[in-house]
Parts: structure tokens; C-alpha cells; sequence
């Protein structure tokens, strides 16, 4: 008695042990004031019962062509006698007694549940052989090819079955036209045009030459025979069909429990499975019942296992758990973590519902709450579980009953609307900057490729409007400029964005909020570049850019080197002698306003007069 007093103090230290560490693991506290204000540690027995039930099958295969049976085996022709034998043979495998005899010693050999799933026992060593003719082919090993129907000949694609195709020469006209050079009586020259029968054909129509004019060409499926090997029987007409007599075990697992025992027991028992209570507990097999008639037999193992009820204080925060197995496992947390994680859970509450979900910098306040959030064992583990499918009333079994089913549901919402907002915002302000960034880009790239067309704009006087403000439509041209910055900057903007929220939750979060369909997929790539493209187009509608003579935009940005004009190419050598022979420096400007007003001032040549043609 002294003994089991000493091991049940053991096993209360041990799960005061496991308590405080899951505690610390599971939040981001570190638990020193943890208190067991009431313990009940105790072992309890209870009966396991693996009951293993035969199965026979007859496991059948087709082969092609005729099969011999080997030394041992059976083979017959009549399907009836075959069918019969294959049901006796299983009859007689089924109430085998060596067969039974086998599995009891090989289970009592063997450690508690070696044998947890539908196992192959015996394959009988006579095989079953029925050879049987083809149905596809009914022996001939060959069958009719469907593409000609058997008759080995298909419609000539080139005639469409007509034996005759247009003629070549005339293009089914039935007459060519000839042109030629004629020189009449006063050796003046005209060209005729003649239309003549085409010698080529009769009626503008020709003999097929792929078919020679019978508009039937040779199968090329059969060859011309009509017939194809059959694929039922491979050719060989017969199919031989194989059956082996297979017995299994399905093993099945059942619990018995003294009377007054708690239902957390079973449902403990359950979560862990039948088949591994020998690592939680001691296990012997107490005796073994043999049903011949019902080719079943029953393997009963007394088990003991201890259990541990706990109440516990921790943080003035009181809950009732459940521990069982030699090393404490837990079953029932009572809810502690979604008191200790309420301050996590209200944070990201708050901000999710907060004003600052309206600033585009909320993702600040957002990253502040997700990362504590996410520092808890427990609620990474509800992520995990989330993200490989699990429903809520799974994921709280899989913590241990240590949130409820509200706590999971509240904060997975939460989650999702806090990650949602920053990612839209985010999203909003990439697209904002892309448009802005893609603007100059775009005119540089547009006035480039157009100062060809546009080169009398460029060597105005004044600096001019390469699209004026009020142009009618939009410049598309223009729009579509941006396609390459835009996805440039949407895969950068989607970086950013995921590393924002690595930084914030770890990888399991965005690995969540890719399952949850957050991140930024095709469909808003498609919606980003789709509206870049028609928003800069209607700015350039209204935006002025102007280029001035040096080829630089706005006057500052450099695009190209204009060509220099004939007209200023003169007033530049004009300026250059004057230079030279030190007269008055005039800039190439007044040069050219000079030489403009004195072709303005000349007087206009008089066309000549053309003399009066005589009488």
C-alpha cells in the first residue's frame, strides 16, 4: 500500500510537471505561481478485448491467351464447376483449423497489438484456372475495324469521295486567261487579253490524284483488311482467368470498464487509440477465446493505467484538467490557455474591429497584435490545424480541450479580418505607386518611340504638347506602356506584402493566409494591371508633357537627341561666320526669325507664261 501511496505522489509531480510546462509552452508567460488546489491520482483497470475475425476472398485475374495450370493447381473449362470449386475452397479455407491455430500462436508471440490492421494470414496454394473464348472476338483474335466498317476502304479526304478535285491551272474555271502584245498597221502597240479552254481539265475539274479517281483510299488503321487484333484477348482469342483463395484478419478493438468508471476514460482511451495503450500503460494478456464456428477468436488484455484529476490556480485564472498514461498526457486542459491568452486574444480583436483598420498604415497596429498573438504554442497549433483542413470541434481535440470551440472560431475570424485589411491596404498603396512611378516611364518609353512622328513639335519655337489637354479619348497606347512596370512592381509589392506578415506571424501564417486565399493571387495581378493600364491612360489624357528643343522632358529629363533642321542647320553656320568675322553675336533664334521675315517680305515669283499655241 506504501508503495502505490509513493507512486501516485510520483505521478502527481509528474503532472503538476506536465501542466506547468504545456502552460509555458502553449502562452508566452512564464508560469511560476502555478497552485493544484486539488489532485485525484489513481489507477484503474480496465479490459481490452481484440476480437479477430477471418475473411476468405477469392482474388481473381484475366490473362491472355490459354494458361496451363501448374503442379497443385486446378483447371477446367466449365464456368459452373469453376465458380463451385472456387466457393468450396473458400468454405473450406474459412473453417481451416490450422489456420486459427496459426494466428492464436502468432499473437501470443508477439507484443500487445501487433496486429492492428486487416493483415494477410494465408494464401491457399491451389490456384484456379478457367480458360474461356474472347466476347470481343469470339475466338478469332481479330475484330472489325471500326474506322471503315470492314470494308478497308475510307472516303478519300482530298475529293471528299468524288474522285475528281478543281483544276490547278484555272482554278475550276474551265478557261485560262492569256495576255499579249499586238502591233497593228501604223505600229502602234496594245496589249489583247484572250480567254481560252483550259487543256489542263474537262469543266475546270480534274481526275483526284490522291485516290485516282475511285474517291476511296486503303484504311490506314487496318491496312486495307477490315479487321484489327482485338484488344479484349491481345489477338490470342482466349483469356484464361486465375483465382487464389486469400484469408485475412480484421482485428477490432473494443473496451470493458469496472463499473463507476468516468466517461473521460473511454474518450482518452479513443483519442490516443486502442492499439498504443501499451506506451501509456501496463498491459498483459489474461486469456484467449477460440470461436471455431464463427471463425473468430478473441484475445482479452487486463490493462492499468493511471489517471489524474487536477484543479488548478494559476493567475487567479481556476481549471479542472485530466491526465492518464505512465508519462502524463493530456487529455482535458479545462480551458485554461483562452483565459490566460484572453489579453492576445482581445488585442487582436480590437484591432480588427478598431478605427485604425481605416488608416493605410494599419498595418503597424496590426503587426503589433499579430505577433504576440502568434507567440503562443496553442495558437500556433490552431493555425496548423486550420491550414490542413481540420473543423473547429477537431482542432480543439487537437489542443487538448484547452480553448473552446468559440475561442477557435473568434479567432480565426479575427485573424483573417486584421491580415485582410493590411493586405488590401497594402495592395491600395502598390497600386497608387505604381501608377505615380509609371508615368514618367511611360512618357519617356512613348515620346521615344514617337519622335519620328512628332519631330515638328520638337522644333518649334515654344515648347509644345506632345498630347494636348483636350485630345478626345483616351491614349491607350500610352496605358499599355505601363503594362511591364506594373508587373515589375506588383511581384515586388507582393514580396513586401508577404514578408510584412512573415515578419509579423512566421512562416505557418502565411502558409495559412495562402490556403485562406489573402495573399495576392493571379486574379489580382489581372485587376492591377487592368486598372494601371486604364487609369494612366486617362491621365495622359489630361497631363500635359512637354519636350523642348534639346529633346529633354519637362525640360530636365533627357529623352533624345533631336535632328537639327535644314533651316537651323544655315542659321548656325550664318551665326558661326558672323563669329568668325566679328560682327554683332546674334543667337540662332534671331537668325531664324530674321530669315523667316525676309522669305515673308519677298515678293513671289511669277509663274511663267505659256506661249499661245498658233492657228
Amino acid at each position: 500500500m506504501e508503495a502505490d501511496d509513493r507512486f501516485l505522489q510520483r505521478y502527481l509531480d509528474s503532472c503538476k510537471a506536465t501542466a506547468a510546462g504545456y502552460i509555458e509552452r502553449a502562452t508566452r508567460f512564464n508560469v511560476t505561481d502555478l497552485v493544484v488546489r486539488d489532485a485525484r491520482p489513481v489507477v484503474r483497470q480496465f479490459t481490452v478485448t481484440i476480437r479477430h475475425e477471418l475473411e476468405v476472398c477469392s482474388e481473381s485475374t484475366d490473362h491472355h491467351g490459354v494458361h496451363h495450370p501448374g503442379q497443385g493447381d486446378f483447371g477446367t473449362a466449365d464456368w459452373k464447376w469453376y465458380q463451385e470449386q472456387a466457393a468450396v475452397q473458400g468454405r473450406a479455407e474459412l473453417t481451416r483449423p490450422e489456420t486459427m491455430d496459426s494466428l492464436v500462436q502468432s499473437v501470443r508471440n508477439q507484443a500487445y497489438a501487433a496486429i492492428s490492421a486487416r493483415t494477410r494470414l494465408r494464401t491457399h496454394p491451389r490456384r484456379l484456372f478457367h480458360t474461356y473464348t474472347c466476347n470481343g472476338c469470339n475466338g478469332r483474335g481479330r475484330v472489325c475495324c471500326e474506322r471503315c466498317s470492314g470494308a478497308g476502304q475510307v472516303r478519300c479526304g482530298g475529293c471528299s469521295g468524288s474522285g475528281r478535285v478543281s483544276c490547278s491551272s484555272c482554278g475550276g474555271s474551265g478557261t485560262v486567261v492569256q495576255h499579249r502584245t499586238v502591233t497593228d498597221y501604223n505600229g502602234h502597240s496594245r496589249s489583247e487579253t484572250q480567254h481560252r479552254s483550259c487543256g489542263s481539265c474537262s469543266g475546270g475539274r480534274v481526275t483526284c490524284f490522291h485516290c485516282g479517281g475511285s474517291g476511296q483510299n486503303r484504311c490506314g488503321n487496318c491496312g486495307g483488311s477490315g479487321e484489327v487484333t482485338c484488344t479484349g484477348c491481345s489477338g490470342h482469342g482466349y483469356l484464361t482467368k486465375v483465382t487464389s483463395t486469400v484469408t485475412y484478419t480484421n482485428p477490432g478493438f473494443s473496451g470493458r470498464y469496472p463499473e463507476g468508471t468516468p466517461d473521460y476514460v473511454h474518450a482518452a482511451l479513443c483519442k490516443v487509440g486502442f492499439a498504443s495503450l501499451a506506451s501509456h500503460g501496463e498491459i498483459a494478456l489474461e486469456h484467449v477465446n477460440v470461436f471455431r464456428e464463427k471463425s473468430a477468436v478473441e484475445f482479452v488484455y487486463q490493462c492499468t493505467m493511471p489517471f489524474c484529476e487536477l484543479s488548478i490556480d494559476v493567475r487567479g485564472v481556476t481549471s479542472h484538467w485530466v491526465m492518464f498514461g505512465a508519462d502524463p498526457q493530456i487529455f482535458d486542459a479545462g480551458g485554461v490557455l483562452e483565459a490566460l491568452l484572453e489579453s492576445d486574444f482581445k488585442a487582436l480583436a480590437d484591432v480588427s474591429a478598431g478605427r485604425a483598420r481605416w488608416s493605410p498604415w494599419f498595418y503597424r497596429s496590426a503587426g503589433k497584435a499579430i505577433a504576440p498573438f502568434m507567440e503562443s504554442e496553442v495558437n500556433q497549433m490552431v493555425i496548423d490545424a486550420t491550414s490542413e483542413g481540420l473543423a473547429p470541434n477537431a482542432v480543439v481535440e487537437r489542443v487538448s480541450r484547452s480553448v473552446s470551440e468559440a475561442y477557435v472560431q473568434q479567432t480565426l475570424e479575427n485573424l483573417k479580418t486584421t491580415i485582410s485589411v493590411a493586405l488590401n491596404w497594402s495592395r491600395f498603396r502598390s497600386f497608387i505607386a505604381l501608377i505615380i512611378l509609371s508615368i514618367p516611364f511611360s512618357f519617356a518609353a512613348i515620346a521615344y518611340i514617337e519622335r519620328d512622328k512628332r519631330i515638328d513639335l520638337l522644333s518649334a519655337d515654344t515648347q509644345r504638347l506632345i498630347y494636348p489637354p483636350g485630345n478626345s479619348g483616351i491614349v491607350w497606347e500610352m496605358g499599355l506602356m505601363t503594362i511591364p512596370f506594373t508587373v515589375l512592381g506588383w511581384f515586388l509589392a507582393k514580396w513586401l506584402s508577404t514578408r510584412w506578415l512573415k515578419k509579423a506571424g512566421g512562416e505557418r501564417t502565411v502558409l495559412w493566409a495562402q490556403r485562406q486565399g489573402l495573399l495576392m493571387g493571379k486574379w489580382t495581378a489581372l485587376m492591377v494591371i487592368v486598372t494601371a493600364v486604364g487609369t494612366t491612360g486617362a491621365f495622359f489624357k489630361r497631363w500635359p508633357m512637354w519636350i523642348d528643343n534639346d529633346g529633354k522632358g519637362y525640360g530636365v529629363i533627357p529623352l533624345y537627341k533631336p535632328r537639327i533642321p535644314v533651316e537651323a542647320q544655315e542659321a548656325a553656320m550664318e551665326m558661326e561666320k558672323m563669329r568668325r568675322e566679328g560682327r554683332k553675336f546674334e543667337s540662332v533664334v534671331d537668325i531664324e526669325k530674321k530669315r523667316r521675315e525676309r522669305a515673308r517680305l519677298k515678293p513671289a515669283k511669277k509663274p511663267p507664261v505659256e506661249n499661245a499655241e498658233k492657228p
